[in-house]
Protein backbone atom coordinates (compact mmCIF):
# COMPACT_ATOMS: atom_id res chain seq x y z
CA UNK A 1 0.00 0.00 0.00
CA UNK A 2 1.53 3.43 -1.13
CA UNK A 3 1.02 6.53 1.19
CA UNK A 4 -0.93 8.58 -1.80
CA UNK A 5 -3.71 5.72 -2.19
CA UNK A 6 -5.05 6.63 1.34
CA UNK A 7 -7.71 9.33 0.73
CA UNK A 8 -9.68 8.83 3.12
CA UNK A 9 -10.43 8.26 6.80
CA UNK A 10 -13.76 7.40 8.83
CA UNK A 11 -13.66 9.77 12.16
CA UNK A 12 -16.61 9.38 14.68
CA UNK A 13 -18.41 7.34 12.54
CA UNK A 14 -18.27 9.76 9.14
CA UNK A 15 -16.36 9.64 6.20
CA UNK A 16 -13.67 12.07 5.68
CA UNK A 17 -12.35 12.25 2.12
CA UNK A 18 -8.94 14.12 1.05
CA UNK A 19 -10.79 16.48 -0.68
CA UNK A 20 -13.27 17.55 2.36
CA UNK A 21 -9.67 18.04 4.75
CA UNK A 22 -7.80 20.24 1.92
CA UNK A 23 -11.03 22.21 1.49
CA UNK A 24 -11.80 22.78 5.12
CA UNK A 25 -10.37 26.23 5.83
CA UNK A 26 -11.49 26.85 9.71
CA UNK A 27 -10.49 24.12 12.13
CA UNK A 28 -12.44 23.48 15.56
CA UNK A 29 -10.51 24.49 18.28
CA UNK A 30 -9.98 21.06 19.98
CA UNK A 31 -8.00 17.85 19.04
CA UNK A 32 -10.29 17.14 16.42
CA UNK A 33 -9.22 20.32 14.83
CA UNK A 34 -5.68 19.17 15.44
CA UNK A 35 -6.36 15.76 13.65
CA UNK A 36 -7.49 17.44 10.75
CA UNK A 37 -4.59 19.87 10.75
CA UNK A 38 -2.19 16.71 10.39
CA UNK A 39 -4.41 15.27 7.76
CA UNK A 40 -3.62 18.31 5.79
CA UNK A 41 -0.18 17.96 6.50
CA UNK A 42 -0.61 14.51 5.40
CA UNK A 43 -2.65 15.14 2.53
CA UNK A 44 -0.05 17.66 0.86
CA UNK A 45 2.23 16.99 -1.80
CA UNK A 46 5.15 16.65 0.59
CA UNK A 47 6.46 12.86 1.11
CA UNK A 48 7.57 13.44 4.21
CA UNK A 49 5.61 14.16 7.61
CA UNK A 50 7.83 16.80 10.48
CA UNK A 51 7.16 15.00 14.16
CA UNK A 52 8.27 16.34 17.69
CA UNK A 53 9.61 14.36 19.75
CA UNK A 54 8.90 13.98 23.56
CA UNK A 55 12.09 15.17 24.88
CA UNK A 56 12.40 12.46 27.77
CA UNK A 57 16.05 11.83 26.62
CA UNK A 58 16.90 15.20 25.56
CA UNK A 59 16.25 18.69 23.94
CA UNK A 60 12.73 18.02 22.19
CA UNK A 61 13.19 18.53 18.41
CA UNK A 62 11.32 18.03 15.17
CA UNK A 63 12.71 15.44 12.66
CA UNK A 64 10.80 14.43 8.90
CA UNK A 65 9.51 10.99 8.29
CA UNK A 66 8.60 9.75 5.20
CA UNK A 67 4.61 8.91 4.43
CA UNK A 68 5.58 5.39 3.12
CA UNK A 69 7.29 4.96 6.66
CA UNK A 70 4.06 5.85 8.46
CA UNK A 71 2.10 3.18 6.60
CA UNK A 72 4.42 0.22 6.70
CA UNK A 73 4.68 1.04 10.47
CA UNK A 74 1.11 0.88 10.90
CA UNK A 75 0.43 -2.36 8.52
CA UNK A 76 3.02 -4.12 11.11
CA UNK A 77 0.72 -3.32 14.09
CA UNK A 78 -2.48 -4.10 12.32
CA UNK A 79 -1.12 -7.40 11.56
CA UNK A 80 0.34 -8.55 14.63
CA UNK A 81 -2.91 -7.32 16.70
CA UNK A 82 -5.03 -9.24 13.98
CA UNK A 83 -7.28 -5.78 13.43
CA UNK A 84 -10.14 -6.36 11.62
CA UNK A 85 -11.56 -3.82 9.48
CA UNK A 86 -14.70 -3.05 11.52
CA UNK A 87 -12.33 -2.23 14.36
CA UNK A 88 -13.19 1.62 16.03
CA UNK A 89 -10.19 2.95 17.58
CA UNK A 90 -9.92 5.88 19.96
CA UNK A 91 -7.68 8.45 19.71
CA UNK A 92 -6.37 9.66 23.07
CA UNK A 93 -2.98 11.21 22.96
CA UNK A 94 -1.71 14.31 21.60
CA UNK A 95 -1.68 13.72 17.34
CA UNK A 96 1.58 16.37 18.05
CA UNK A 97 3.43 12.82 18.70
CA UNK A 98 4.05 9.84 16.70
CA UNK A 99 2.31 8.02 18.84
CA UNK A 100 -1.06 9.98 17.74
CA UNK A 101 0.10 10.52 15.07
CA UNK A 102 0.32 6.79 14.28
CA UNK A 103 -3.24 5.95 15.18
CA UNK A 104 -4.44 7.90 12.81
CA UNK A 105 -2.70 6.03 9.96
CA UNK A 106 -3.79 2.98 11.54
CA UNK A 107 -7.11 3.86 11.00
CA UNK A 108 -6.53 5.09 7.61
CA UNK A 109 -4.48 1.48 6.57
CA UNK A 110 -7.32 -0.91 8.08
CA UNK A 111 -10.19 1.09 7.50
CA UNK A 112 -11.03 1.59 11.18
CA UNK A 113 -13.30 4.08 12.64
CA UNK A 114 -11.59 6.08 14.69
CA UNK A 115 -12.98 8.26 17.44
CA UNK A 116 -11.34 11.53 18.54
CA UNK A 117 -11.16 12.73 21.94
CA UNK A 118 -9.32 15.41 23.64
CA UNK A 119 -6.80 14.28 25.52
CA UNK A 120 -7.35 13.72 29.33
CA UNK A 121 -5.78 11.78 32.51
CA UNK A 122 -8.97 9.34 32.57
CA UNK A 123 -10.20 8.89 28.65
CA UNK A 124 -12.41 6.15 29.50
CA UNK A 125 -14.46 7.02 32.05
CA UNK A 126 -18.48 7.71 31.12
CA UNK A 127 -17.54 6.17 27.67
CA UNK A 128 -20.54 4.76 26.11
CA UNK A 129 -19.13 3.60 22.63
CA UNK A 130 -17.67 0.47 21.49
CA UNK A 131 -14.24 0.12 21.67
CA UNK A 132 -11.99 -2.25 20.09
CA UNK A 133 -8.55 -0.93 20.37
CA UNK A 134 -6.56 2.71 21.73
CA UNK A 135 -3.08 4.08 22.93
CA UNK A 136 -2.57 5.37 26.06
CA UNK A 137 0.17 6.41 28.43
CA UNK A 138 0.76 4.44 31.78
CA UNK A 139 -0.83 7.39 33.75
CA UNK A 140 -3.95 7.18 31.79
CA UNK A 141 -3.79 3.03 32.12
CA UNK A 142 -4.09 3.27 35.63
CA UNK A 143 -6.25 5.84 35.80
CA UNK A 144 -9.00 3.74 33.56
CA UNK A 145 -8.41 0.64 35.59
CA UNK A 146 -8.85 2.69 38.86
CA UNK A 147 -11.82 4.64 37.14
CA UNK A 148 -13.50 2.44 34.85
CA UNK A 149 -12.68 -1.05 34.88
CA UNK A 150 -16.29 -1.88 33.58
CA UNK A 151 -15.32 0.16 30.21
CA UNK A 152 -11.50 -1.31 30.11
CA UNK A 153 -13.03 -4.64 29.99
CA UNK A 154 -15.18 -4.02 26.38
CA UNK A 155 -11.54 -3.04 25.03
CA UNK A 156 -9.90 -5.85 22.78
CA UNK A 157 -6.59 -4.52 23.16
CA UNK A 158 -4.83 -1.67 24.83
CA UNK A 159 -1.12 -0.50 24.55
CA UNK A 160 0.34 1.24 26.45
CA UNK A 161 3.29 3.59 25.65
CA UNK A 162 5.41 6.74 26.36
CA UNK A 163 7.08 4.78 30.23
CA UNK A 164 7.66 1.99 32.43
CA UNK A 165 4.44 0.50 33.38
CA UNK A 166 4.70 -0.58 36.94
CA UNK A 167 4.21 -3.78 38.26
CA UNK A 168 1.32 -2.87 40.37
CA UNK A 169 -0.46 -2.44 37.43
CA UNK A 170 0.65 -5.48 36.12
CA UNK A 171 -0.49 -7.02 38.71
CA UNK A 172 -4.18 -5.78 38.68
CA UNK A 173 -4.81 -6.70 35.05
CA UNK A 174 -4.03 -10.51 34.94
CA UNK A 175 -7.78 -10.97 35.26
CA UNK A 176 -9.14 -8.97 32.49
CA UNK A 177 -9.71 -10.67 28.86
CA UNK A 178 -8.42 -6.99 27.58
CA UNK A 179 -4.77 -7.99 26.31
CA UNK A 180 -2.77 -5.10 27.56
CA UNK A 181 0.65 -4.62 25.56
CA UNK A 182 3.83 -2.69 26.54
CA UNK A 183 4.97 -1.03 23.71
CA UNK A 184 9.19 -0.28 22.97
CA UNK A 185 9.63 2.62 20.37
CA UNK A 186 10.44 5.86 19.66
CA UNK A 187 9.90 8.85 17.30
CA UNK A 188 12.82 7.66 14.86
CA UNK A 189 11.34 4.33 15.02
CA UNK A 190 8.03 5.54 13.42
CA UNK A 191 6.02 4.77 16.62
CA UNK A 192 6.81 0.92 18.31
CA UNK A 193 8.88 -2.09 16.79
CA UNK A 194 7.91 -4.67 19.82
CA UNK A 195 5.61 -5.41 22.09
CA UNK A 196 5.31 -6.89 25.52
CA UNK A 197 2.07 -9.16 26.38
CA UNK A 198 1.37 -7.89 30.22
CA UNK A 199 -1.24 -10.23 30.76
CA UNK A 200 -2.79 -13.49 29.95
CA UNK A 201 -1.23 -16.98 29.31
CA UNK A 202 1.26 -15.01 26.96
CA UNK A 203 2.35 -12.79 29.79
CA UNK A 204 6.27 -11.75 29.08
CA UNK A 205 9.50 -10.19 30.62
CA UNK A 206 10.53 -9.78 26.78
CA UNK A 207 9.09 -6.96 24.55
CA UNK A 208 8.80 -9.35 21.32
CA UNK A 209 9.83 -7.82 18.09
CA UNK A 210 7.23 -7.20 15.30
CA UNK A 211 8.70 -9.34 12.41
CA UNK A 212 9.17 -6.66 9.58
CA UNK A 213 12.44 -5.40 12.49
CA UNK A 214 15.57 -6.92 13.17
CA UNK A 215 17.88 -6.23 16.28
CA UNK A 216 21.05 -6.89 17.86
CA UNK A 217 23.14 -5.37 20.56
CA UNK A 218 26.48 -3.45 20.79
CA UNK A 219 29.69 -3.14 22.73
CA UNK A 220 27.79 -1.24 25.18
CA UNK A 221 24.90 -4.08 25.31
CA UNK A 222 22.61 -1.22 23.88
CA UNK A 223 19.91 -1.85 21.13
CA UNK A 224 20.74 -1.56 17.51
CA UNK A 225 17.61 -1.99 15.71
CA UNK A 226 17.17 -2.17 11.85
CA UNK A 227 14.14 -2.10 9.26
CA UNK A 228 14.91 -1.57 5.91
CA UNK A 229 11.14 -0.72 4.71
CA UNK A 230 11.16 2.21 7.48
CA UNK A 231 14.28 3.41 7.70
CA UNK A 232 17.32 3.11 5.82
CA UNK A 233 19.77 3.31 8.93
CA UNK A 234 20.71 1.03 11.37
CA UNK A 235 19.26 3.03 14.49
CA UNK A 236 21.61 2.48 17.51
CA UNK A 237 19.66 3.45 20.62
CA UNK A 238 20.94 4.52 24.31
CA UNK A 239 18.72 1.18 25.35
CA UNK A 240 20.61 -1.58 27.44
CA UNK A 241 18.76 -5.06 26.68
CA UNK A 242 19.54 -8.48 27.14
CA UNK A 243 18.04 -10.45 24.32
CA UNK A 244 15.95 -13.42 24.07
CA UNK A 245 14.20 -15.74 21.93
CA UNK A 246 12.22 -12.93 19.70
CA UNK A 247 13.02 -10.38 21.42
CA UNK A 248 14.84 -8.75 24.54
CA UNK A 249 14.50 -7.19 28.04
CA UNK A 250 14.78 -3.75 28.92
CA UNK A 251 17.38 -2.97 31.38
CA UNK A 252 17.80 0.73 31.56
CA UNK A 253 19.42 3.73 29.69
CA UNK A 254 22.97 3.67 29.40
CA UNK A 255 23.02 7.38 29.71
CA UNK A 256 21.83 6.64 33.45
CA UNK A 257 23.84 4.27 34.43
CA UNK A 258 25.61 5.99 37.49
CA UNK A 259 29.67 5.02 38.03
CA UNK A 260 29.43 4.75 42.10
CA UNK A 261 33.16 4.44 43.26
CA UNK A 262 34.23 2.39 40.10
CA UNK A 263 30.84 0.06 40.25
CA UNK A 264 28.29 0.37 37.36
CA UNK A 265 24.43 1.25 38.59
CA UNK A 266 20.99 0.71 36.84
CA UNK A 267 18.31 3.42 38.07
CA UNK A 268 15.62 1.46 36.92
CA UNK A 269 16.57 -1.53 38.68
CA UNK A 270 16.34 0.08 41.89
CA UNK A 271 13.39 2.38 41.10
CA UNK A 272 11.61 -0.93 40.18
CA UNK A 273 12.28 -3.05 44.02
CA UNK A 274 11.43 0.41 45.50
CA UNK A 275 8.16 0.45 43.29
CA UNK A 276 7.25 -2.50 44.93
CA UNK A 277 6.53 -0.89 48.29
CA UNK A 278 5.78 2.29 46.93
CA UNK A 279 3.51 1.96 43.80
CA UNK A 280 1.36 5.50 43.79
CA UNK A 281 4.60 7.59 44.86
CA UNK A 282 6.36 10.00 42.44
CA UNK A 283 10.36 9.40 42.36
CA UNK A 284 13.59 8.14 40.91
CA UNK A 285 17.19 7.18 41.45
CA UNK A 286 19.73 9.67 40.08
CA UNK A 287 23.29 10.58 41.33
CA UNK A 288 25.34 13.77 42.64
CA UNK A 289 29.06 14.06 42.36
CA UNK A 290 30.84 12.99 45.18
CA UNK A 291 34.75 13.55 46.20
CA UNK A 292 34.73 9.89 47.20
CA UNK A 293 32.81 7.74 44.88
CA UNK A 294 32.86 10.24 41.88
CA UNK A 295 29.33 9.53 41.89
CA UNK A 296 26.91 8.53 44.85
CA UNK A 297 23.49 7.37 44.05
CA UNK A 298 20.41 9.53 45.78
CA UNK A 299 16.61 9.30 45.45
CA UNK A 300 14.51 12.24 44.57
CA UNK A 301 10.85 11.66 45.18
CA UNK A 302 7.84 14.16 46.07
CA UNK A 303 6.96 13.45 49.52
CA UNK A 304 9.36 11.48 52.28
CA UNK A 305 10.10 8.01 51.81
CA UNK A 306 10.58 5.76 54.88
CA UNK A 307 12.17 2.63 53.43
CA UNK A 308 13.46 -0.30 54.80
CA UNK A 309 16.01 -1.58 53.00
CA UNK A 310 16.29 -5.16 54.33
CA UNK A 311 12.85 -5.43 52.74
CA UNK A 312 14.28 -4.39 49.08
CA UNK A 313 15.91 -6.88 46.80
CA UNK A 314 18.88 -4.55 46.22
CA UNK A 315 22.50 -4.38 46.95
CA UNK A 316 24.13 -2.33 49.31
CA UNK A 317 26.40 0.09 46.98
CA UNK A 318 22.57 0.70 45.40
CA UNK A 319 21.30 2.01 48.30
CA UNK A 320 20.97 6.05 47.79
CA UNK A 321 22.76 7.75 49.98
CA UNK A 322 20.73 11.01 50.19
CA UNK A 323 16.62 11.32 49.44
CA UNK A 324 15.92 14.88 48.20
CA UNK A 325 12.22 16.09 48.97
CA UNK A 326 11.63 18.05 45.81
CA UNK A 327 9.25 18.75 42.83
CA UNK A 328 9.37 16.23 39.61
CA UNK A 329 9.23 17.66 36.86
CA UNK A 330 7.19 15.74 33.98
CA UNK A 331 7.18 16.09 29.98
CA UNK A 332 3.92 16.17 28.20
CA UNK A 333 3.70 12.89 27.50
CA UNK A 334 3.76 12.25 31.88
CA UNK A 335 7.62 10.88 31.63
CA UNK A 336 9.83 11.55 34.36
CA UNK A 337 12.16 14.76 33.93
CA UNK A 338 15.42 13.07 35.35
CA UNK A 339 18.01 15.78 36.55
CA UNK A 340 21.65 14.90 38.05
CA UNK A 341 22.86 17.25 40.79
Amino acid sequence: MEYNSLTHIWINEQKITKKDVLAQLDLPNNHLGEVLAFLKEWFSSSKEVVVQTSGSTGTPKQIPIPKQSFVESAKNTCEYLSLEPETNALLCIPVKYIGGKMMVIRAMVGGYNLWVDDPSSSPLKNNTRHIDFVAITPMQATNCLNDSPQEVEQIKHILIGGGAVKQSFVNQIQSFSTQFYSTYGMTETVSHIALKKLNGPENSTLFETLPAYSIHVNDDNCLVIHCPTLFTQLIETNDIVRLGKGGFEWLGRKDNVINSGGVKVSPERIEEQIAKLFPSTLFYITSQQDEQLGEKVILVSQEKMEIEWEKIAVEKYEIPKEQLVRKIELTQTGKIKREKF
